[in-house]
């Protein structure tokens, strides 16, 4: 009887613990964005934002930190009017100008599925738009979709070098800076914008294997891939509730400290991290919409949003290169493949079985339909994974 209370003061003691960091976790996030935010927010005097662009040749400390700020006027030769009348001199046999008579279809594509699909007025707006004033460009990064590769580019093309130590948000953040969204439209409206968008599963696939395979990420972890394993792995019934956390807090806390996970016996270390099953049935079942598998046309509000450009990730480095030409920026820039372990493949069809063989064909439905319109909208199809499922049948 002594042994069961002792056991029991354990496991709340442990719970206690655990509450306490998930606490201390969310009170640091909290008051980071706060202060982010707040930072943001002030204006930056003139004399920050007026650098004429001789003083960016200097290499001293504080000007490489000002170069950061600068404001350049707009390049004539990069307006969208520009841009469109250069296009007239196109041979119409050309590769460019099949790649805009795609561009075109897609566009026209994109609206009829909104049209189609138009509900209730809404006031949705990106989550996120680059602005680049100097080259007239808008871009709304859609995260595992080349988001890094794109924007490490814009900062290059807006004269800045991302070093390695540097945070990508950060740096994007103070070259440029956010807008209230009640004027984003109007500061974007004479600018060329564009998204990147890729299989909304492949992408899935692609967030996994990078943020919560083997807990490899211990942010990810932490924030929710431990809640992804408490939700839906199934643990001994002698086992409970309390003891079930006090076993989760053991492995957190050994992840956020960075040390080796050696505990056998528990059952949040078999494996470590969630499974793939466990993460896609966290995405379906979650209110949460984490950037990482927002639906497209949520994180870009695409019917809300007049995009001039849609560049397929399946496709990227042609693509990309025809965008940059379009640009009247090919001969000065090209698009470094960074964050990826593979190639971006031809076409949809190389799903990557190894995950989606762990999950039925009814939960890769489940997924189907909360993409649904994403699939419509970008004209991707779900046939080639329903063949990877567990109980697929010939």
């Amino acid at each position: 009887m002594r042994a069961s209370r002792l056991r029991l003061r354990l496991m709340m003691l442990l719970s206690s613990l655990l509450a306490l960091a998930v606490f201390k976790a969310t009170f640091i996030s909290c008051r980071f964005s706060f202060k982010y935010t707040e930072r943001r927010s002030q204006p930056r005097p003139r004399h920050e934002l007026e650098i004429s662009p001789p003083a960016m040749k200097s290499v001293t400390a504080f000007e490489a930190f000002t170069r950061r700020l600068v404001s350049y006027p707009n390049d004539p030769r990069y307006s969208p009017a520009a841009l469109k009348k250069r296009a007239l001199s196109f041979s119409n046999t050309s590769d460019l100008a099949a790649f805009l008579v795609e561009q075109d279809r897609r566009k026209h594509q994109l609206a009829e599925v909104c049209q189609e699909n138009r509900g209730p007025p809404s006031n949705d707006h990106p989550l996120f738009l680059v602005h680049d004033r100097r080259n007239s460009l808008t871009y709304c990064p859609i995260y595992k979709a080349a988001s890094t590769s794109w924007s490490i580019l814009l900062l290059q093309m807006a004269g800045v070098t991302k070093s390695e130590e540097e945070n990508l948000q950060v740096l994007l953040e103070e070259v440029f800076p956010r807008k209230l969204r009640t004027t984003e439209y109007k500061r974007t409206r004479n600018t060329t914008k564009f998204v990147v968008v890729r299989h909304p599963l492949d992408r899935l696939a692609s967030t996994y294997r990078d943020k919560y395979q083997n807990a490899s990420k211990p942010w990810y972890y932490i924030n929710y891939g431990q809640e992804m394993v408490r939700m839906f792995r199934s643990f001994p019934e002698r086992l409970t509730k309390a003891e079930v956390l006090g076993l989760q807090y053991q492995v957190a806390a050994k992840i956020q400290a960075g040390h080796p996970v050696t505990l056998s016996g528990n059952p949040f270390t078999n494996p470590l991290g969630p499974t793939f099953r466990e993460f896609v049935l966290f995405v379906v079942a979650s209110k949460h919409a984490d950037p990482h598998w927002m639906e497209f046309h949520r994180q870009c509000a695409v019917c809300n949003f007049d995009y001039d450009f849609i560049i397929k990730f399946e496709n990227l480095r042609g693509e990309s290169e025809q965008f940059l030409d379009y640009l009247n920026r090919g001969s000065d820039f090209i698009l470094q493949r960074r964050n990826s372990r593979r190639k971006p493949s031809g076409s949809s069809a190389d799903p990557g079985c190894s995950l989606f063989s762990q999950i039925s064909a009814r939960l890769i439905r489940r997924l189907v339909a909360k993409y649904e319109k994403d699939f419509k909208l970008f004209e991707y199809s779900p046939d080639e994974y329903y063949k990877c499922a567990s109980d697929y049948k010939l």
